[in-house]
């Protein structure tokens, strides 16, 4: 989970959100600059150095992903809240998923999937019954989105660009018509989550919202992510 100095603190309402329900055993690792000031408890922080703003983005994180060597890794996002409980038996099936084709290299863990069906296309990967995987189209946009998603390692490296930010990352074209499988589900999710912040650090309006299902925080769980937002900004 990769963040910038302005956003450090607000790992905390990331933690706080998923620990809550039910990620407290979860191993998460925090690519950062300065470290949190809060208890971070079980999760990890790696500090990559100087935090020289978002453009250094890519040359930074390869200094943790150049001696990485794990066949697979979940990316996630460091200004987003849980807003419902995370299935993990659900991670677990998207893992031996992933583990038994070696042409499928990244998977949506989120909801995102259903609301992007257009890119994602119609095709059925599998039908599980109470959900399905479906295909990113080998045409759409966004096929190296960074958003919430297991990625294969060696797909990652292999569009590993240096001197680029996060939203360039995302644009390029160059995975399309790859023949690479990247998949999603409709009817089961890992991760429904509301999103804090837009790019420039614009607050989002109903952050304690679900991006995608409409599901709400809790009041309680409100209060205490607006009290970490205030303290962040």
């Amino acid at each position: 989970m990769p963040t910038c100095d302005k956003y450090r603190n607000i790992i905390e309402a990331n933690k706080y959100t998923m620990d809550k329900f039910g990620g407290s055993d979860l191993d998460v690792t925090v690519l950062g600059y300065r470290k949190p000031e809060f208890d971070m408890g079980k999760w990890k922080f790696i500090s990559l150095g100087v935090d020289t703003g978002p453009n250094g983005y890519s040359n930074d994180i390869w200094k943790f992903f150049k001696d990485f060597d794990d066949e697979f890794f979940i990316y996630g996002g460091d200004d987003c809240v849980a807003v419902d409980t995370l299935d993990l038996n659900l991670l677990e099936d998207m893992e031996k998923t992933i583990k038994g084709n070696d042409k499928i290299t990244k998977i949506c863990v989120t909801s995102a999937a259903k609301k992007n069906y257009g890119n994602y296309g119609y095709d059925i990967f599998e039908d599980r019954g109470d959900f399905k995987y479906i295909v990113l189209a080998q045409h759409a946009e966004y096929r190296l989105s960074l958003h919430y998603g297991i990625w294969r390692t060696s797909y990652f490296k292999k569009y590993f660009q240096f001197n680029i930010n996060p939203w360039q990352w995302e644009l390029r074209s160059i995975a399309k018509n790859d023949g690479a499988l990247i998949l999603g589900t409709v009817g089961r999710h890992f991760f429904d989550f509301g999103h804090i912040f837009r790019q420039g650090g614009r607050l989002t309006n109903n952050w304690h919202f679900s991006e995608y299902t409409g599901k709400q925080l809790p009041m309680e769980d409100i209060n205490f992510v607006t009290n970490v937002i205030r303290k962040t900004i």
